[in-house]
Formats: C-alpha cells, structure tokens, sequence
C-alpha cells in the first residue's frame, strides 16, 4: 500500500513500519497486514474498512506547532459486517453488508455506532458525505439527505437551515441512479445513462451548470449529456467525472490547479482534461484541493494542492497538469494498482498481489447500485408456482412497477453502450425488447393485475423529473397499453386514464422530450400508440357526459401532443390526419356544440365542451361541416327566437318564414354586384346572420336555385380583373389583395361578408386565391410555398437563394431589399437602405418578401375583409378547420370523374342505364370538352365545383312533352334536386345540339325549383 500528504503515515504505522524505513518520504510504501476494502476523510477524522468488514477511525487534532497530527486507531464495535464508508468533517457514515446506515459521531467518545432510524427499514447502497450533509442511495433507486443545508446541498429547496433526520429528495425518485457524491457543500447523483445532477454551493462552479448561482434542487449538468460518465467524485470546491471511455472532466475551482487544465482558473462547465488524452483512465478521487486518477496502465497521475506533500511529486509546487505520482518500483512493470482514494490533504493508493487478485476493486460502491429489475424477472413470475411462492412474486412486482426509476432503467439498449447517447433526442432503451417483455406477463391474468395495481398506484404521486431518464416510464406504459389492447386482454380505461393524468403534470420542457421521442419512432410504432389513446377515448364516448370531464379531457390532451409532435416528423414517416380522428355520434358533437355555445355565447362557465373548440383534430372534416352547420342553423334560429316564439304559436311553423325572420335580397341580374354592395350595407349587421332569401328581377317565388345563382354570378362578377378590386398573378389564375387599393376599403369590409353569408348558407363559391387567404383567415402565418403558388417564378427564385446560392452567387447577383411588387418599389429593410443580401441575411431577406406580399403590403384591405368575415361568422369555431380545410368548404372540390358521375347516376323509367337514349346521351357526353362537362355539372346540380362532402349523383328521367316532337326540345335541369330532364330524341345528332346549346345558355334552359 501506498500513502503521502498530510500526517499520512501515521494511519497505519503503528504497527507496521514502513518498508522503506524512512518517515521523511514523501511517498511512503508499506504492507499494513490486511486488506482495504473503503476509505474517507474529513477536516478532523479518517476512517477505513477492512475486506472482512471491520471499521476503524482516526481522529485529527492539532499539536502545540499547529500542525495537524492523527491519533491512534480506534476499532468500530459492531455486530454487522461493513462495507463501506464516509466521513463529513467530524461525523463517520457506515454502511453495512444488509444495507444499513450507522453513524459515529467522532466528538464524543467512544465512537459508538448509532443507526439511522429513518432508514432502518430501507436497504441503502451508497453513501456520500460533504463537509457537514450526507446523501445516502437506497437499493429501489430513491436518495435521502441530511446534515447543513445552508447552502442548498440537501436538494430539498426552500426550508429549513439543518435536517436532523434523512429527507427524501422526491425530485430524483423517477430517475434510474446508480452513485451519489458529496463534497464540501454540494450533492450529485449519477444515473443509469450517465446523466449528472449536482446540486448545492456553486460558487466556483463547481456544479458545473455555466454560472455561479446555488442550487437548492438538483439540476441536469448538461455539459455531461451524452458523455457516458461513469463515475463522479467531489473535492471542497471542485467536482471530477470519469467516462466510460477513460476520459477525466473537471470543473469549479482551479486555484490551486486541481482542474488539471494548466491554469488556475475557475471552470464553470466540464471541461475534458487534455492531457490525460490517451492514457485510459480507470479511477478518479478527489481530495480537499487535489485531485487523483489511475490509468488502465495502472499508474497514479495527480494534480493540485501539495502543501502537504498530498501529490506525491517530491516537491510542494502546486502543479495544474497531471503528472505521475512518483510510488516505489516493486518490479520492472511498476506496482499494480488496485484503488486510490483521497480525502482531505492525503492520499492512498493500494496493490494487488496474487492473493486478491478475485477480489473485486473498490468503486465506491457503484457496483452495488440497483440495477435492471425486469429484465432476468419474466420467467419467474409466468412460471406455476405455489401460493407462497406467488405472495413474494407479487412483492417483486409492486416493487417493480410502483418505483419510477426501477422501469426507467429497465430494458436500455446496451448494444455498443447506446444508452449512454440518451437525450433529450434519444431514449436509450430497447422498446422491441420492452414488447417482447409485456407479451409475456400479461397473458397471466394474475400478473398483469398486479402490474396494473402497481402503476396506478405509482403514477398519482409521480413528480416531474430533473432529466430525461426519468421520462423513460412513459414510452413503457405506452407500450404496455399497446400490448394489452393487442392481445386483447380485459381492462377498463383507469389505466389509460391515469397514465394521461401524469403526463398532464409534466412541464412544458419535458412534454417537449417526450415528443422529441415520439418523433424517432417508426409510424407503426407511433400509430399503435395513437390507437392506445383513440381507444380509450372511444370507451369512454358513451359515458363521457357522466365521468368527470378532466379524465376525458387528459386523454384527449395525450392525443393533441401526439398530434403534435406527428407534425414535426418527416413527411416519409408522418401519419396521416385521419389516423386520429374518432367515429363520434352526431348527437354527442350537438350536445358538445351547446356546451360550447352556452361557455362561449352566453357566459355559462360551469358549460364545459369536451371537443368543439378545443381538440379538433380528432374531429373528420364531416364531423367538422356538421359542427358547422348545426351552428349556422342555431344561429338562425336564434333570429327567429329573438322575434318572438308567441308569434310562433299562434301563426304555426309557416311563421318562420316571414319577412322579419328572413334576410332578403331583392337583386337585378344586370347589377348584381352593385345591389349587393347597396344592400348589404343599409342593414344592421345582425341580419346577415338570418336566413338568406334572394329574389332577382322583381319575382319574388322563393327558390334555392336564387341563392346558388346569386353566390355564383356575384364571385364570378367581383373576382375578375374587370372589378378591378383585386390583382391577379402573371397566369391569371389566382387573385389577391391589391397593394394600392382603387376601390374604397368599405367594399372589401362588403366582400368579407358575402364571403362569410356563403359559409353560413353552405353554398360554396368561386374564391380563386392562394392557401394565403385561408392561413389568414385562421391566423396562421403563410409560408414561402404560399407564395410560389401564387407566383411560380417569384417564389422559385427565392427558393433558389434559400437553398442554392451562396456568398459569390449573390455578389454576382447584386441583390438588395429593394423589391418590386404590384407596380411598387419597396425597401424590406428602411432602417437600413440598399441593404444587399448575403447568405448570412437570405433567410431574413425571403421571409420580409414572403411578409410584404401576404401582410405589409395589403393589411389595412385585408383587415376590413376579415372584419367583415367575422361578423357573419364565428371566429372561434371555425378554428376547428385547417387552412386546407377552409378552403375546400368555401370552394368546393374541382371534380373531373366523371367515370364515377355516370356510375352514381339514377334512372326513372322508362330509362334505365341500358335503354338506347341513355347510351346515345353517354356517346354525347364522353364527347363533350372538360370545359363543356364542367358546365353541364353546373347546369345539373348548380355547382361548379362539389360541396366538399358530396358523393355528386344525379337523376335523369325522361321530360314529358305529351305527344308531340321531343326533338324541338331541350334538356332541362331541377337545380334543387340534381334531375335532368332530358327528352327523347331521335338521333343521336340532335341529341348533341340540344345539349350543347343548352350548356351555352344554361341559366335560361334550367327550371326553378319553387317552394
């Protein structure tokens, strides 16, 4: 064995000299007869433990020089086997070989154990101890402090000054640890994965977090993520890890060079030491101010304070790099070290020989850490066994599954060490391996009760994790809910339930890692767990009115997350919209419409909706059009309420149509736009929200076919270059908005609110604008794609400078933030004039061009459009629907199947799908031009483009003209209803110029369907 610093040599000589004789060594080898198993010191006491478990300590006083001198050895009475030690300045921490933890108060003679009362009950593993706190980790992976607390090192937060008694610290409980460390006054603890937390005194740094600032709850070292650290030792005001690759990272207090950086300054992050770089190291210990490591090559590097000769370097310099301690040479390889320890102002270091060489080296204990608690389980626990047998089975497994951080630390995929990479991007676990593991315990009925019983008792106490170990939990039970639902295994919701009712208490960083990690799965991985949470939420539809609303509402806010982070995948691995939405009864979305029109509406905020309003992408787009709806229709409705329900009862239903409850149009077809505008707005704003009537030319027969024509020929009429209200682009194919309005802004206030009459009448419209208008509408931001559909060669361009051009290309180029648009030169960044564009600012120069076409360049327009959409329509709801969405129900969809037109078509006899005529007008048909068949489509049902829902047929039945000639006739169309009238002509000739011509001034040929 080795010793050297301060009074060294007096801990195990009184017995055994040293071999070399001399006491003025500074490296003193000697063979004190035993083997060392543990070894601390503090300010004032130095303790060890045998290999056969005995304890012995050493108290430190000073002489009359002032020097500090060691006592005699004294033997720790004690009925059990030791196995591990820790002093604070005065207090000794023993642990025992049945995890025990007995403390010596070294003030008071004699040392007598006294066991730790709190923990008598609770196995520990570890014990670390600071100046004046100690941590203990216990074999379920939980941590429990005591001591000074003046500084935070306890971890317990905001409290009182000291703890007499172990706390446990609750904010570790579901992170998988396997070490705790202590030093002067800061606490760490080491997980599974190699994640760091320290927490305590920080003002050198020493806890590694990049300031100076205490910490009194644990806090991730991010410097360590991914780092693979295996082990952590603390000085007074510095801290060392140790990876599993043999790298060294130190950091707080470099002013005796402790840090080993070849300086003297403070590091207030880790920070690798550079020149430890290719010599494997195995062990570090840390002393008051100075720091050891081992190497694989089994030599003793340190670096620090040697005041006290504590380096072993044969001199009291005070070295900043690692150099060799300077140990006896008992062969040509040098001796072959099996530990170092340092504490205080001294330092050991013990040899193997022939006879330990099966002893395992001591590492503080790390060994004895908890490890994988499920992985060797499964057999035993699916075996047959007796009743008593199954009474410790069920032990294990409520220790199992009711402990967060023993599932944290089960199933890590440890293939090439992956775990260690886990992060806030990565997991670190082997989930097939995790389903593999589930299919087995829960096909015995018996243990997958127990499982469950365990979790739900677990999960309502479970706290929010410090890192992203702690969040492994949740991938698992996503798994175990999967599995159960596969299998087809009974179950009620309750897990389900609260499984969400713990997600829902995470932080919003947390909620963030897990999404991260939802991202990395594969879709079918993603789209089982989506199927978890879309079936628990379809049991619970029936009763959803009866069980308390948050339990159905966290379910839902489960599914939103998932929603969400599916968004941020790639578009190869994304799932579809569609694989969340829920099969929802009609009658359950109205009941849900109300609550949210009593919430919102009328102030009721014990009315709570479950979907409308809050989630709707569980909704399909034919639930959403009947939201929709049915709020139009209640909308109207009120109107006819606010007039009077007496009126109601004495005149009958037909009163429902009167004037009053109606908003009517009286329109000539030769001005159509012109009257709108009039009317529209020479009435209070709350009778666009009526029922709407339009009659044209003075007859005033009521007729659906009206508002159709109305809705088309008005768009048609405003939404052209003649109007002049908006621009188009170079095809013109698209409009949008005009920078330079001629038109007074009023009109486009006028405008919003035709637009917003379509909506609430479910008649679709002729609105060719770019996604732009939707995302607008919606308040989402428009993009770069909106822009180059609206403008191709614009918008490629700007892509190219996105992702093509760089600083020589653009040089060439000579471009600026002088742009031109819609006939106006405009500078993107005044502040800044002839501002040119480099690839540092490209990315700012197309998002201030994408800003200036879709919002600078035409707010003040655009606002008054909206205004006016908002007054006829909810704003609120309609934010159930997506941009695309939007756009579909106010524009229809363009159809052009028309294979599938003539296979939905009906037949009134005589005609039948085989009878000549009908095959004669098909010939006809298949003829037609797209533009010919898009307006026969218009001339049979009244639309240019589909209702987004509708499955388009039509009816064709043979016109009655009595006995006459039917070839002097044309087809006619009963808009209402999708009928064609279509006479019986003779030839096949006169068949085609009949509808031809019919096609070319459709409006005349079609009847009206009166009311």
């Amino acid at each position: 064995m080795f010793s050297w610093g301060e009074d060294c040599h007096r801990v195990f000589w009184s017995k055994h000299p040293p071999v070399d004789g001399s006491a003025e060594a500074r490296v003193h080898q000697f063979n004190p007869g035993y083997l060392i198993r543990g070894l601390s010191a503090g300010h004032s006491v130095l303790s060890f433990i045998k290999t056969n478990g005995d304890a012995f300590i050493i108290r430190t006083h000073e002489n009359k020089d002032g020097r500090r001198v060691r006592g005699k050895q004294k033997f720790v009475e004690c009925r059990e086997k030791l196995r591990a030690v820790s002093c604070t300045d005065d207090v000794v921490s023993l642990l025992t070989d049945s995890g025990s933890v007995l403390c010596v108060d070294t003030t008071r003679p004699p040392f007598t154990p006294r066991p730790m009362k709190e923990l008598c009950n609770i196995p520990v593993c570890q014990v670390a101890c600071g100046s004046q706190h100690s941590v203990a980790l216990t074999h379920d992976g939980r941590v429990y402090t005591w001591g000074q607390d003046s500084r935070g090192q306890l971890g317990l937060g905001q409290g009182k000054p000291f703890a007499n008694s172990p706390q446990q610290l609750r904010s570790l409980s579901s992170t998988p640890l396997v070490q705790v460390a202590a030093g002067g006054e800061q606490s760490f603890a080491l997980s599974v994965s190699g994640g760091v937390f320290g927490w305590g005194r920080n003002d050198r740094g020493q806890l590694g977090l990049g300031d100076t600032t205490d910490r009194r709850t644990p806090a991730a070292v991010k410097g360590l993520n991914m780092k693979g650290t295996v082990h952590i030792s603390c000085g007074k005001d510095h801290t060392a890890t140790l990876t599993k690759g043999g790298a060294v990272f130190t950091f707080g207090s470099g002013q005796f060079g402790q840090l080993g950086h070849n300086s003297f300054s403070d590091q207030l992050r880790p920070r690798l030491v550079a020149e430890l770089l290719g010599a494997k190291v195995t062990e570090i210990a840390c002393g008051l101010n100075h720091t050891l490591v081992s190497t694989e090559a089994k030599k003793v590097y340190s670096f620090g304070c040697g005041e006290q000769g504590q380096l072993g370097h044969g001199d009291e310099s005070h070295p900043s790099v690692p150099l060799p301690v300077q140990l006896s040479q008992g062969s040509s390889d040098g001796p072959d070290i099996r530990n170092i320890f340092a504490g205080g102002n001294c330092s050991f270091a013990t040899i193997s020989s022939n006879e330990e060489a099966h002893e395992e080296p001591n590492n503080d204990g790390v060994s004895n850490a908890p490890q994988s608690c499920l992985d060797d389980m499964i057999d035993k626990w699916t075996s047959e066994c007796d009743a008593k047998t199954w009474k410790k089975i069920k032990q294990e497994i409520h220790r199992t599954f009711s402990t967060a951080s023993c599932m944290n630390q089960s199933f890590l995929e440890k293939r090439k060490d992956k775990h260690f990479q886990t992060s806030s991007k990565y997991h670190g676990m082997n989930l097939s391996l995790a389903r593999l593991a589930f299919k087995r315990l829960v096909r015995k009925d018996d243990v997958l009760s127990e499982m469950v019983a365990a979790v739900l008792k677990l999960l309502p106490s479970f706290e929010d994790p410090v890192g992203v170990e702690g969040l492994r939990i949740f991938l698992l039970l996503n798994d175990l809910l999967h599995v159960i639902q596969k299998l087809h295994r009974p179950q009620s919701t309750e897990l389900a339930q609260a499984v969400a009712a713990a997600v829902l208490k995470l932080s919003a960083e947390n909620l963030q890692v897990i999404g991260n990690w939802w991202t990395t799965l594969s879709a079918s991985t993603i789209s089982a767990y989506v199927r978890v949470w879309k079936k628990a939420l379809s049991d619970l539809l029936p009763s959803s009115l009866v069980l308390p609303r948050s339990s159905f509402r966290n379910l839902l806010q489960v599914l939103q997350y998932m929603y969400n982070a599916n968004s941020r995948t790639s578009e190869s691995q994304r799932l579809p919209d569609s694989d969340f939405y829920l099969l929802m009864d009609p009658i359950f979305l109205g009941l849900d419409l109300r609550q949210w029109t009593l919430q919102t509406k009328q102030r009721m905020m014990d009315a709570e909706p479950l979907i409308v309003g809050r989630f709707p992408i569980v909704m399909d787009l034919t639930s959403k059009k009947l939201i929709l709806d049915t709020y139009a229709e209640i909308i109207k409705q009120e109107s006819y309420n606010k007039i009077g329900w007496n009126f109601y009862c004495m005149y009958g239903p037909d009163y429902l149509l009167a004037e009053d409850a109606l908003f009517r149009l009286k329109l000539r077809r030769a001005s159509i736009s012109e009257d709108t505008f009039e009317q529209l707005d020479a009435v209070l704003h709350k009778e666009y929200k009526k029922r709407l009537e339009i009659f044209f030319d003075a007859n005033f027969t009521r007729s659906i076919v009206n508002i159709r024509d109305f809705f088309h020929d008005v768009f048609h009429e405003l939404v052209s270059e003649k109007s002049g209200m908006f621009t188009f682009n170079d095809s013109g194919t698209l409009a949008w908005f005009p920078s330079n309005a001629t038109h007074d802004h009023h009109r486009y206030f006028l405008f919003g609110v035709l637009c917003g009459l379509a909506l609430h009448n479910q008649c679709i419209i002729y609105l060719p604008f770019s996604m732009a208008l939707f995302k607008k509408l919606l308040s989402v931001k428009p993009s770069l794609e909106d822009l180059m559909e609206f403008s191709p060669d614009v918008g490629k361009s700007l892509l190219s400078i996105l992702e093509e051009y760089g600083d020589k290309e653009l040089e060439s180029l000579g471009l600026d933030f002088l742009i031109s648009w819609d006939g106006t030169d405009v500078d993107l960044d005044p502040t800044n004039p002839e501002k040119t564009v480099t690839s540092q600012n490209k990315k700012e120069f197309v998002d201030a061009y994408v800003n200036h076409v879709f919002n600078t360049s035409v707010e003040s327009v655009f606002l008054e459009f909206k205004r006016g959409f908002y007054t006829v329509y909810d704003q609120d709801l309609l934010k159930v629907l997506r941009p695309k969405e939007l756009q579909e129900v106010l524009q229809g969809k363009d159809f052009c199947d028309w294979k599938t037109l003539k296979q939905n078509t009906l037949y009134e006899p005589p005609y039948q799908v085989d009878h000549p005529n009908m095959q004669m007008f098909w010939e006809v048909f298949d003829e037609l031009t797209e533009d010919q068949k898009k307006k026969f489509l218009w001339f049979v049902t009244g639309f240019e483009r589909l209702p987004i829902l509708d499955n388009k047929s039509m009816i064709i039945r043979l016109k009655n003209v009595g006995d006459v000639s039917q070839d002097q006739f044309y087809p006619e169309a009963l808009t209402c209803h999708s009928f064609l009238d279509l006479p019986l002509y003779s030839t096949r000739e006169i068949m085609k110029t009949k509808l031809t011509e019919a096609l070319s001034n459709s409006r005349a040929e079609r009847s009206e369907n009166t009311l």
